[in-house]
């Protein structure tokens, strides 16, 4: 679904139905919701122990601090926090059934109202009411809380008397209910009750059961420690907002998809730079797997040779062949349009064995003019001759090499092997020369005491061999980073054209190809810098006069 826009549509209405159901629930259908919590449920503290004035127990407590105690052992406290967490006010009229709290078998003593603001405490108190589990009668059923606690100095004194048996039967209330209660938007308070066990019980742990109940129309009572982290509304919300990222991943892949350009159909060929032939060619398969009908082949034959051979190419003939160039061509005629593709960054190679891995450009320069001819003389350690191994003419790395690091020509073809000067016996420098970048590498790979040079990503999968290693130049590394600190051996790539190119042919949609995501991405896997940024503008470093 995410690679066609049919699913656009569903996958909008069910992520706007699974964030809304919640909101809708809670703010329309359920608008209004209480919330309590049972706070405490405990004795009041005083323990049924054997009192005594000593550690060894010889001495026994008073006995009316005894009988104190044994009166208030069977005394509890339950606090509960109830609070309105809903959208509205809720009134009287809201309640179907009043809520209610009952504690199993024990006897409700006494209540009061707590952490709740002056005119909300009056309206709960005035509608505090106990009731009792069995059927109400004239002298048992419900009270208010000022009848409950003028029976309460009754009870005291009857449980205070040395009998057993109390003077007074007062009623014996199980449950406290609140009647006509009104809680406005975020108002809470805290009900505390106090209990005691039934008259028979014996001793043993005291009772903490808490049953609630009650019924709020259009809305509900939840235990707020019962409340799960994984509810519906939740698993909903989370859906809608998954559903919605791939959503936006869809929006985000037909926006690519629409700015990617066409495919065309036909033959084009792209020659030139052996530095970027790699990713040259990975480019073009890429394209040819996305459209059919295009044959993009490529080939390494150098910069300079390849723009001497587009520029007598017949009119005719010119969208079938396009080529690279490290850097502009000096000799490109005016015909020849040129589009900067990626920023091209070199490095210094050397074989494993001569243990160097910085020079600074006095001694690259030493080196190529013959001044340097033993790794002894620029670095401690054994005696090792140096070989250079050098591009043809017909290459744009050579030409960047020149322009940027030695400021001359190299010296001329010495050697055929790379260890021998047998084509010129008195040449200062051993100097051979290879066609390609990857030949390049072989052979200094192969040569002890070679150096060379070539572009990065090439030499990292050289170097990731084990048998060469990449020099620093000046004391820097050669990476696009190092640029604005003053790193000078680099360029920018070029594609030529011969003339504007045909909005209908295979090498101009070719081209558009080039500056799109798909293209920009592989070429900074592959270790480059696109010079087309996603905003579709131009990198700093390929509109610069020293590129």
């Amino acid at each position: 679904m995410l690679t066609s826009s049919r699913g656009l549509v569903p996958i909008a209405v069910v992520a706007g139905a699974t964030i809304l159901a919640p909101i809708i629930d809670r703010y329309v259908i359920r608008r209004r919701r209480v919330i309590y919590r049972e706070l405490y449920n405990s004795k009041i503290g005083l323990n049924p122990v054997t009192l005594s004035d000593s550690d060894n127990g010889a001495v026994q407590a008073d006995p009316e601090l005894v009988r104190t105690v044994q009166l208030l052992e069977p005394l509890s406290v339950v606090v509960i926090r109830i609070r309105n967490t809903g959208s509205f006010d809720i009134g009287p009229d809201d309640w179907e059934h009043p809520l209610q709290f009952t504690f199993g078998r024990r006897v409700v003593w006494d209540a009061r109202v707590s952490d709740a603001k002056d005119g909300l405490r009056e309206v709960v108190r005035k509608g505090l009411e106990f009731f009792t589990h069995d059927e109400p009668t004239p002298d048992n059923g419900t009270a208010r809380l000022s009848g409950v606690r003028a029976l309460l100095p009754q009870r005291l004194s009857a449980l205070l008397r040395q009998t057993d048996a109390p003077v007074v039967q007062a009623p014996q209330w199980h449950g406290v209910r609140l009647e006509q209660l009104s809680l406005k938007r975020r108002e809470k308070f805290k009900l505390v009750v106090v209990l005691r066990e039934p008259d028979d019980w014996r001793g043993g742990p005291l009772s903490k059961e808490l049953n609630v109940t009650g019924r709020l129309s259009g809305g509900r009572i939840k235990d707020e420690r019962k409340q799960r982290w994984l509810s519906w509304p939740v698993v909903t919300g989370a859906i809608g907002v998954l559903l919605t990222g791939a959503l936006l991943s869809m929006l985000l892949v037909a926006v690519s998809r629409g700015s990617e350009p066409g495919c065309g159909n036909g033959s084009l060929a792209v020659r030139g730079s052996s530095a970027f032939a790699r990713i040259m060619n990975s480019v073009a398969d890429e394209y040819q797997r996305l459209c059919p009908g295009a044959t993009v082949t490529t080939q390494a034959v150098g910069s300079v040779s390849a723009v001497r051979e587009l520029g007598p190419l017949p009119a005719e003939q010119k969208d079938s062949l396009a080529v690279l160039s490290d850097g502009k061509a000096p000799d490109a005629g005016p015909d020849l349009v040129t589009q900067p593709v990626a920023v091209l960054v070199y490095s210094l190679v050397v074989n494993k064995s001569v243990g160097v891995d910085h020079l600074s450009g006095e001694q690259v320069r030493g080196i190529f003019s013959g001044k340097y001819t033993n790794w002894a003389q620029l670095r401690a350690g054994r005696s090792m001759p140096i070989r250079v191994v050098g591009r043809g003419q017909e290459s744009g790395t050579r030409r960047t090499f020149e322009e940027k690091v030695l400021g001359t020509a190299e010296p001329g073809l010495s050697s055929d092997d790379c260890r021998t000067p047998a084509r010129d016996p008195h040449a200062a420098v051993v100097r051979c020369e290879r066609g390609t970048t990857d030949e390049l590498l072989r052979a200094v790979g192969d040569t002890p005491g070679a150096i060379g040079y070539a572009d990065v990503p090439a030499a990292k999968i050289a170097a990731a061999g084990g048998r060469i290693a990449m020099a620093k130049l000046d004391d820097r590394y050669p990476d696009v980073t190092s640029i604005d600190a003053g790193y000078r051996f680099w360029t920018v790539e070029y594609f030529y054209t011969k003339g504007v190119p045909e909005n209908d042919s295979l090498l101009k949609q070719f081209l558009d190809y080039l500056r799109s995501s798909t293209a920009r991405a592989e070429l900074q896997d592959a270790g480059y810098t696109p010079c087309v940024t996603k905003q579709g503008l131009l990198d700093q470093y390929c509109t610069r006069p020293d590129a």
